[in-house]
């Protein structure tokens, strides 16, 4: 394969990756979810995309992708910081980028994620937008030095917290710079 080829190759995979993750961004941002009909069709058309790019050696690299990008994402669905469907669609967007793309693109979401989620918090908080979670956290904080065991208290009614987070947009930025920068892990 010449190297024009594989720019074409690689074009081909990203443009209907970028649809696939700006899609799913606006409908979590108007829905706080995402279809599981997205979800699937962008597994579905990353495996084909790959097979037919490159072989049954790319089928390999979209599920071992698929299955990373999952594997990523499962401990923040299982611990409540994530929806299942955030998880979905990060394996989804494995099958795109293979099993190192999906890795690194996974850790790019997080980081645009959590700056996100800073400056949700800072902004609701300083703006007196919400209940400051402070006092909460102190509670906890004295809970733990007390007995010893940690304790979770819920948060308040209308705490910044307890808010739904679109994390398909954090996923759709982090990705999205990935995929333009090729940010390389070493």
């Amino acid at each position: 394969m010449t190297d024009e080829e594989g720019v074409m190759s690689y074009e081909l995979l990203l443009i209907p990756c970028f649809l696939l993750i700006w899609s799913a961004a606006a409908w979590d941002l108007q829905q706080r979810r995402i279809p599981n009909a997205l979800v699937m069709a962008g597994a579905a058309a990353g495996l084909l995309l790959q097979g037919v790019l490159a072989g049954s050696s790319g089928v390999l690299a979209a599920s071992y992708g698929l299955l990373v990008g999952l594997a990523v994402f499962m401990p923040g669905y299982l611990l409540g910081f994530t929806g299942a469907g955030d998880a979905k669609l990060m394996a989804a967007v494995g099958t795109f980028l293979g099993p190192l793309g999906a890795f690194q693109a996974a850790l790019a979401s997080i980081l645009a994620g959590s700056l996100i989620a800073i400056g949700y918090i800072l902004f609701a908080v300083l703006f007196r937008q919400t209940a400051s979670p402070m006092a909460r956290y102190g509670l906890m904080a004295k809970a733990l030095v007390v007995t010893g065991k940690p304790i979770y208290i819920k948060p308040e009614q209308g705490e910044v917290m307890g808010r739904k987070f679109p994390f398909a947009v954090a996923i759709a930025l982090g990705t999205s710079g990935w995929m333009i920068w090729q940010w390389p892990l070493g």
